[in-house]
């Protein structure tokens, strides 16, 4: 049985589109993280490593760890980071359903793109992440604009709304919440750890 919120992998192709490079290129994404100057980035649901690739190549001194619940999407993210030759600094996870297999206070940043409306316990999901970040580290939510046309990304009625994601933030212990204006149909909304 497949969950119709996760992203199937046999359209794994779509990850890395000329359309999806066009709407939501990487550099605003990844240029907001190097500013943090992190020592490790999380990119939770790293997929084929669209964003986590860049980041390897744009943070020669960070460690970059792709965490996905697909063991397919692992192997085609090592295949890649080894092309890019990124391997040695990329670390890639396999992750359960609900929680990230990583130490307390063991990552920077953590990127969650496009992944938000598939998450069964957002704020749960929240506060797992708070967990894995050291104190001061930031998240950074993009996830598709319910107000954006429906021809692309998940339905209409899977997408959360910029509200909801910035609630779930407040509820998971997160402040200062800000937004960034990068793409036209996604929103990214930054938050800090205390």
């Amino acid at each position: 049985m497949h969950d119709d919120r996760v992203f199937p992998f046999e359209k794994v192709a779509r990850l890395d589109s000329p359309e999806r490079r066009q709407r939501q290129p990487p550099e605003p994404i990844v240029a907001l993280i190097e500013a943090k100057a992190p020592r490790r980035v999380l990119d939770v649901g790293v997929g084929a490593g669209y964003f986590a690739i860049p980041i390897a190549i744009r943070l020669p001194r960070a460690t970059v760890v792709g965490a996905d619940i697909e063991p397919r999407m692992l192997d085609l993210f090592r295949q890649r980071a080894k092309e890019a030759s990124v391997d040695a600094r990329v670390e890639a996870i396999h992750v359960p359903r609900g929680g990230i297999t990583l130490p307390d206070g063991s990552a920077n940043v953590a990127l969650l793109a496009n992944i938000y409306h598939e998450l069964p316990s957002r704020a749960e999901y929240l506060r797992e992440v708070a967990r894995v970040l050291a104190p001061g580290g930031t998240v950074i939510i993009c996830d598709w604009d319910p107000d954006a046309p429906g021809d692309f990304g998940p339905p209409q009625d899977h997408r959360i709304a910029r509200q909801t994601v910035e609630h779930d933030l407040i509820l998971a212990g997160f402040v200062q919440a800000r937004n960034h204006e990068m793409y036209e149909h996604h929103y990214v909304i930054e938050a800090s750890r205390p």
